[in-house]
């Protein structure tokens, strides 16, 4: 009876472990994924941030995960979960402030929330950054 125990003991040690291994290869190719599309719109830096809601995409407003980059002309949000992009052009910036406000909800944390020009059309997106006065300061 002892047998059987340890043996049905390794056997879920195992799973485990499996289990354990892919999560982690999961999460290496989703970070490559970001890296990559960050890259490609020439991004020099970048931080983890969460997109708390985006104007534009009123009817699917999931906040998550991901990156927010900076590059000589573009500010660009790659989100993991769902798989999706929010970029502004620098120019297109026409304002950059701190609020726990954004579309009817509320934050517990101060948001950088930026809103911008989209061909004639104002647009604007919030997210929940680690430094909030030094993004602030990079995108004045």
């Amino acid at each position: 009876m002892l047998d059987i125990v340890l043996i049905v003991l390794a056997v879920l040690g195992a799973l485990v472990v499996l289990a354990l291994l892919v999560g982690a290869a999961r999460v290496l190719r989703m970070r490559r994924r970001l890296r990559s599309r960050l890259g490609a719109a020439g991004t020099r830096e970048s931080d983890p941030a969460t997109l708390f809601g985006w104007a534009a995409d009123r009817r699917d407003q999931r906040p998550g995960p991901g990156m927010l980059g900076l590059g000589p002309d573009t500010l660009v949000f790659v989100q993991l979960m769902p798989e999706r992009e929010v970029r502004i052009e620098r120019s297109a910036i026409t304002s950059v402030t701190a609020d726990r406000h954004f579309m009817g909800r509320t934050s517990n944390r101060e948001l950088l929330v930026v809103t911008w020009d989209d061909n004639g059309m104002g647009d604007a997106a919030a997210f929940v950054v680690n430094d909030l006065p030094a993004w602030r300061e990079r995108l004045s």
